[in-house]
């Protein structure tokens, strides 16, 4: 099965420059403690903590915005019924609770190295500073270029 095209090529970006810091990010921790495997697993938690967090707000917002559209296209629009809000109420509190637990299962149970894990957390954050340096950069280039 064929996945849509993404709707903003910026997510694609930020989601490969993502995957690319945190092999990375793995590889300096394993460098940086001379072969020791935990802080690189700390960043590989970490990164896929926030994968799953990212898609689960990701697949949200896309079903939000199809919701949102779906009711555009209704003749009278009217009020989402009540149990619909109590439910994506309840998804959008669940997601944080879940991300909550798997946290504190790596750290508590599973020793995951806590910088390694903050690292890794932070992957995304970076990404998207890249992004937003990538995207100023062209805003600016465009802007010389229809001023010449």
């Amino acid at each position: 099965m064929r996945a849509a095209r993404e709707a903003d090529p910026a997510l694609r970006r930020v989601e490969r420059d993502s995957a690319v810091i945190t092999v990375a990010a793995a590889v300096l921790a394993l460098v940086l403690q001379r072969g020791r495997p935990d802080g690189a697993l700390g960043v590989l938690a970490g990164a896929g903590l926030m994968g799953v967090s990212y898609a689960a707000i990701k697949g949200g917002v896309t079903a939000l915005l199809a919701r949102a559209a779906a009711a555009g296209r209704e003749e009278a629009p009217g009020r989402p019924p009540n149990p619909r809000m109590a439910w994506l109420a309840a998804r959008f509190v669940g997601r944080y609770l879940a991300v909550g637990a798997a946290a504190w299962a790596l750290l508590v149970p599973l020793h995951v190295h806590p910088l390694g894990l903050f690292a890794g957390v932070t992957v995304p954050v970076l990404a998207i500073g890249i992004e937003a340096v990538r995207s100023a950069r062209q805003t600016r280039r465009q802007g010389r270029d229809e001023g010449a």
